[in-house]
């Protein structure tokens, strides 16, 4: 193997977690340690799911608005410099929804973006140095490009060189781990995304929508509706493989428009001898 981490993006159903299971199968096949995090993951090393952020000053409010509940949120709280990180999902005891709702209010992906970039880059060079010291092979979904893409672009509509140079560092963070980033895109992002939406529940499309058209960059621009999701995918995909260009990271693209999976999975198994 030359490569202990393999990295997996594209838009919303362009092949991502099949791609994944594929690699997986293969690589234990061929006698590999294989570690897949998918997207959503609360157990993820690299990228923080379901996961309050808070500072001294807020963890101590925490405990003093939920009293009943202070010996639980200092068990599951963990310390990491000047921040308390507690992941709320985990914790059965912190269903109850003002505390839920407490702590979602302070999830790392709602963090300010300043923030956001040194708790995110502390956790990937974590990660990094645990990884590291075995052989496992690791697949990650998303959180790479997809993930900070979001933050920074679809909710803050920050400028698209502050994107890049978080990703470089990051990239630059990785980079002992000799990474393989595997990305899917296609010509026409319409024609693509148009099946997944239709295909997923009316929650998610609801959710999705608001996401990508009522935040930073789509009231920015005014998108609006089915149709303003289109154009913001289409951005980000000419975004994307823009930046990528210019990462310290070894990838590789695929256009999978033809869905000639049998072929495209010939590539990847040839990538990642």
């Amino acid at each position: 193997m030359n490569t202990n981490l393999i990295i997996i993006e594209g838009i919303p159903g362009s092949g991502k977690s099949t791609t994944a299971n594929f690699i997986k199968e293969h690589l234990e096949n061929e006698g590999v340690k294989v570690k897949p995090f998918q997207e959503g993951d609360t157990s993820h090393p690299a990228d923080y799911e379901s996961t309050a952020c808070l500072n001294e000053g807020q963890f101590n409010n925490l405990l003093e608005q939920f009293p009943e509940q202070q010996e639980s949120l200092k068990e599951h709280a963990e310390k990491k410099g000047n921040h308390y990180f507690i992941s709320y999902r985990n914790a059965p005891d912190m269903e109850s929804s003002p505390l839920f709702e407490y702590l979602a209010s302070y999830d790392v992906y709602e963090l300010d973006l300043d923030t956001f970039e040194e708790v995110a880059a502390n956790y990937w060079k974590e990660f990094v140095e645990q990884a590291a010291l075995g052989d496992d092979v690791y697949i990650f979904e998303c959180c790479f490009l997809q993930n900070p893409f979001t933050k920074f672009i679809a909710m803050h509509n920050a400028e698209p060189k502050r994107l890049e140079n978080y990703l470089k560092k990051i990239g630059s963070l990785i980079s002992p781990l000799n990474p393989l980033l595997i990305y899917f895109y296609q010509d026409d992002v319409e024609q693509s995304f148009h099946h997944v939406y239709e295909e997923r529940s009316q929650e998610w499309r609801e959710f999705f929508t608001d996401y990508h058209v009522n935040q930073g960059y789509g009231k920015a621009n005014g998108l609006k509706g089915y149709q303003g999701i289109v154009e913001y995918l289409e951005m980000r995909r000419n975004l994307e493989m823009k930046i990528l260009e210019e990462l310290p990271v070894r990838y590789m693209l695929i256009e999978n428009g033809e869905k000639d999976w049998d072929l495209y999975y010939e590539k990847m198994k040839e990538a990642i001898k």
